[in-house]
């Protein structure tokens, strides 16, 4: 079993990770090994295999001992029978056993629904995985893309830091005017705090991450990077109908589902069962021992005229018996009740096969809309991507303009402007892309 190879592997490398950038798989793997969640669904699980251990045993007999000790105390005078009653005491000893001989194959029906429900525990298990995986993805994407808006935040306040520096020296050579240099302090104030609030919004996504991990005792948590080509694995050339079908075979929410119905099938079985005659087989063994209070265990035997013992072992063997039981049940009017559990479990399945269906018909249209999703993203990053390229030649270029005295502080500001408008631009772009091919393979389960 896997799931105990990943709890000893987090364990043996908490510390190392502790010192270490977590990685987006490291993440994933320690909530799969402690998120509660999946811990119940393990426990779950654990259930269900013990239900097909139960249906097993159903087709075995069962054996059963039982021994009962008994007194009777006090002198009596039975007169019914005129023979006087003395204090004794009494054991009693079985060994019993039946079997199910024929019990309308609720048996064999009854297993195939355990197992059944071990695979569904198992796809649900899956989903379970699934979701965390895609919340994980999610806050660890958020702590990234806050991470890039305060390295352009960083980069501003460098900018404005090196512009007031050079307008101070020019207005202390009376080369600038006071009121260009207080534009750009002022600048360099609403930089500074972009830059704080930037600060402040990657401190909070990184909170939220390691609530979601539960490892809040880790001071100096920080994650790796992620490379766009390892996210972007998602076959573009195949179509949004190919998708779905992949989605079908692989998404564990419709295997689960489709369990459901053959659970629910089951039932029906197990329920028609019920109208079907039982045979039983019994078995038991038993022997007794009598002894009268105060009195020796003995007998006269009136063949050789004396006492002989008649002790415990004695009676024991003695009173030996067998029963056999061969008992045949048919169910003939128990109020209606077989036979609305019998509709009702064909009802329960047609339920089931509706949200099937509905399922299937809301994977279909939420893959069209990924695919589609993912398809406008990744245009729109490339876009964002091209324009940022061309903002920053640009700025470039204003700025060294701007140094030289060729260019207004006006026109200098709106070109800082939009180059930090191209920036963010792209860093959204950017993870909206990686966040919706994440999706579209939460959905394919790829």
């Amino acid at each position: 079993m896997k799931q105990p190879l990943v709890i000893l592997l987090i364990i043996i490398n908490f510390f190392g990770f502790s010192q270490t950038k977590w990685s987006l798989d490291d993440c994933i793997e320690h909530a799969k090994a402690n998120n509660v969640d999946v811990l119940k669904q393990l426990s779950q699980n654990e259930s269900f295999d013990e239900d097909i251990t139960t249906a097993k045993g159903n087709y075995y007999p069962d054996a059963s001992f039982n021994a009962s000790q008994g007194f009777s105390l006090g002198n009596s005078f039975n007169v019914s029978t005129g023979v006087g009653q003395l204090e004794s005491s009494f054991n009693n000893f079985s060994l019993s056993s039946s079997l199910s001989i024929f019990n309308g194959f609720a048996n064999k029906y009854n297993l195939q629904k355990a197992r059944l429900n071990s695979e569904k525990g198992l796809a649900d298990l899956d989903q379970i995985y699934l979701d965390l995986s895609l919340n994980i993805t999610n806050k660890y994407l958020t702590v990234l893309f806050n991470n890039e808006l305060l390295h352009i935040a960083e980069e501003q306040v460098e900018i404005s830091k090196q512009e007031v520096r050079r307008l101070k020296e020019l207005f202390d050579a009376a080369l600038a005017s006071k009121s260009e240099l207080l534009q750009m302090e002022s600048t360099l104030a609403t930089d500074t705090k972009a830059y704080i609030t930037a600060e402040n919004n990657l401190k909070t996504s990184k909170i939220e991450l390691k609530e979601l991990l539960d490892i809040n005792a880790i001071d100096n948590f920080d994650i790796e990077d992620i490379n766009l080509s390892d996210f972007e694995s998602i076959a573009f050339s195949e179509d949004s109908e190919d998708l779905y079908k992949r989605a079908l075979d692989a998404n564990p929410l419709i295997k689960s589902s489709e369990l459901n119905n053959e659970i629910n099938e089951k039932n029906i079985k197990i329920a028609k069962a019920n109208f079907y005659p039982k045979v039983n087989f019994n078995y038991s063994y038993g022997s007794n021992y009598y002894h009268i209070l105060g009195r020796e265990d003995v007998v006269f035997n009136q063949d050789t005229q004396q006492f002989e013992d008649n002790g415990f072992f004695v009676q024991l063997n003695n009173n030996r018996t067998h029963f056999l039981n061969l008992s045949l049940i048919v169910p003939i009017f128990n109020r209606f009740s077989t036979k609305s559990e019998f509709n009702k479990s064909k009802i329960e399945l047609e339920i089931s096969k509706i949200e099937l269906e509905n399922q299937k018909n809301q994977l279909k249209n939420k893959v069209q809309i990924a695919y589609n999703d993912v398809v406008t993203a990744k245009t729109s990053f490339e876009s964002a991507n091209a324009a940022s390229i061309s903002q920053k030649e640009a700025f470039n270029i204003n700025q060294t303009k701007y140094d030289n005295a060729l260019m207004s502080s006006f026109d200098f500001l709106e070109s800082k402007s939009n180059y930090i408008k191209t920036e963010s631009d792209l860093v959204q772009a950017k993870y909206d892309y990686l966040f919706k091919i994440k999706i579209l393979n939460y959905y394919i389960n790829n």
